[in-house]
């Protein structure tokens, strides 16, 4: 007597390009991913969410073209209705530190375009900044009213997990940039207005 066929033990949920974009990761709803393979109109997407992985499936697609395999069985996921349709998607929370201020977590000083330097003032140009990622489009606005001048809000619709406050400072308050570049890696990675104001009285005051 032969032996019973071995059925697929493997769970891969394939979904539409279309549901994602609008629900997101179909396991958490998460809207932000990284692809892991590419290939005949299908990704794979890893979410960044919940860590759990799917396949996305081109326009008019109905399975995907990418095999999974357990050593024994191969199987080419067939398309399923998103697991969370109706639900849009979401990204990170609109969380704040419990001792106040913003999640900024900064880079080293470079250069970029600011509207002024954060001190002084001055045109919009290229300046000295810091560039630092924060929880979302809301506390990003809230960093920038920290600032009485030289912070701006750099969001691209397009990258919405992606967002950063850029500051700047003039070549003569360069170090004073660097001071505030300081505190908020002391504070690990958390601004204030408190922190900002100090900077800028210190540097005034000499």
């Amino acid at each position: 007597m032969s032996a019973a066929k071995k059925e697929p033990t493997l769970n891969i949920i394939a979904v539409s390009f279309a549901e994602v974009e609008k629900f997101g990761c179909p396991h958490c709803g998460y809207r932000s991913h990284h692809r892991e393979m590419s290939g005949g109109g299908a990704t794979t997407w890893n979410c960044w969410g919940c860590g759990k992985g799917c396949v996305i499936l081109g326009r008019c697609m109905t399975k995907s073209p990418i095999g999974f395999g357990d050593g024994t069985t191969t199987i080419y996921p067939e398309l399923q209705q998103h697991h969370r349709r109706g639900v849009p998607s979401h990204g990170k929370p609109d969380k704040q530190p419990e001792g106040g201020g913003e999640f900024f977590w900064v880079r080293g000083i470079g250069l970029g375009q600011t509207p002024g330097c954060f001190v002084c003032g001055g045109p919009k140009r290229l300046y000295n900044n810091i560039a630092g990622f924060v929880q979302c489009k809301n506390a990003g606005q809230r960093v920038v009213k920290m600032f009485k001048t030289g912070a701006r809000l750099d969001y691209r619709a397009y990258e919405p997990n992606w967002i950063q406050v850029k500051v700047g400072g003039c070549d003569q308050h360069k170090h004073s940039l660097n001071q505030l570049l300081n505190a908020i890696e002391s504070a690990k990675g958390v601004v204030t207005a408190q922190m900002v104001k100090k900077v800028i009285c210190n540097t005034e005051s000499k």
